[in-house]
């Protein structure tokens, strides 16, 4: 039973390590995609400064912009997923 108990908690220890490190490169990705995305684009701090230039324009996002920000937002599930799943694999199995 005790061997058993161990060996689930080496196993647990392992997946939260590569999770962690999946984590961490899906991290660097995000802000890489964040420096590349367009700035003139509107951002919700807009609202806390009240910045209102483009409010009811009519602005779709186009070519690479449009792919940056559907991955953006893949990659930011992701993230959270993995988040999730390690803080359930720490609260479980450890």
């Amino acid at each position: 039973m005790i061997n058993l108990l161990a060996s689930t908690t080496k196993l647990a220890q392992q997946l939260i390590l590569g999770f962690e490190i999946f984590i961490f490169i899906i991290a660097f990705i995000m802000i890489a995609i964040g420096l590349l995305q367009n700035k003139q684009s509107q951002t919700g701090l807009s609202a806390l400064n009240g910045g209102n230039e483009e409010l009811f324009s009519n602005s779709k996002e186009r070519g690479l912009d449009k792919t940056l920000s559907i991955w953006m937002l893949v990659l930011g599930i992701i993230f959270f997923i993995l988040a999730l799943t390690i803080s359930i694999i720490t609260n479980t199995m450890l």
